[in-house]
């Protein structure tokens, strides 16, 4: 199977890069394990036209009209690139399957490393999240809960942060350690600072959305809860052919990284990308594919 753009990944970036890529003439191949970030979720914000979406029918919606456009979906995900001597590279499919193209695009995403606290990953996305400008809205004017453990920087940042929104910030230091400017600033913001480590967290049985905290200084109920947690990007293709990295993130610019004919987009090289946002550079770092392909072809006229 030879296509012009070998996409690795089918979410919100990966999906919108396809698209445009299609739409530009290009033949497209995506390989999708099924399995986006935000798959927990069952609303997405700040999506215009589309806010409160469910995650997976916008991405329903994306593949269908990728496929209108005449890309290809497979199943499945990669286990390996190989670059071919003409340059062109290969992947190696989770079912042995091979795929060919002249430029990959790794849009793989994040995985989110969650506080071991029982309760926390079964109410992930649902009545526990992290993003302040995802979900802060609809939580403007209650009483919230911070988790914290994995993420300290993150953590304090997102405790200021929802203040612009909530009634009450209490930030549960879970075992997390800030150095005293920053506890000087949350205090500054008003969030209140419990330092007892969070036994579990579980969902209150008489609404959508409240939960209660326990720890050995008792239970205490919060009408919605976030937590920081650790952003581990899946670059693995990324580091294996030698993509550059820099503090811990492989470097892109305008989505290219420093092998040729490999581009990343999305989570997987940005952490704090959001879907318009994943949207957005997908389609902008499409674009770039598509010129750098162009202008390849024109240098070929007139060799």
């Amino acid at each position: 199977m030879n296509f012009d753009v070998l996409i690795v990944g089918g979410g919100a970036a990966g999906t919108a890069a396809g698209i445009n890529l299609a739409r530009a003439n290009r033949n497209v191949c995506i390989i999708d394990d099924g399995n986006p970030r935000n798959r927990f979720s069952e609303h997405a914000h700040g999506i215009m036209g589309s806010d409160a979406v469910k995650p997976l029918e916008l991405l329903t919606r994306g593949h269908q009209e990728f496929i209108s456009f005449g890309g290809t979906i497979t199943r499945g995900y990669v286990k390996k690139l190989t670059k071919k001597p003409n340059g062109a590279w290969t992947a190696e499919l989770s079912n042995e399957m091979g795929v060919s193209a002249s430029n990959v695009l790794v849009a793989t995403g994040i995985t989110d490393e969650l506080p071991q606290v029982p309760g926390l990953s079964e109410l992930w996305g649902k009545r526990i999240f992290h993003c302040p400008y995802c979900h802060g809205y609809e939580i403007r004017g209650k009483n919230i809960a911070i988790i914290g453990g994995e993420n300290p920087e993150f953590t304090y940042r997102i405790s200021c942060l929802l203040t612009k929104w909530a009634r009450s910030v209490t930030l549960f230091l879970n075992g997390m350690e800030l150095p005293t400017s920053q506890y000087k600033q949350l205090n500054a913001c008003g969030v209140s600072i419990v330092t007892a480590s969070v036994e579990s967290v579980v969902a209150v049985p008489d609404d959508n959305e409240s939960v209660e905290i326990r720890s050995h200084e008792g239970r205490t109920r919060f009408e919605a809860c976030f937590t920081g947690p650790k952003f581990i990007p899946n670059d693995d293709l990324l580091r294996q052919v030698g993509c550059a990295v820099s503090n811990g993130w492989v470097k892109v610019e305008s989505g290219k990284t420093s092998q040729p004919g490999i581009w990343a987009v999305g989570n997987v090289v940005s952490s704090p990308d959001q879907v318009s946002q994943a949207v957005g550079t997908g389609a902008a770092v499409a674009i770039a594919i598509d010129q750098a392909m162009f202008d390849d072809h024109l240098q070929s006229l007139l060799s």
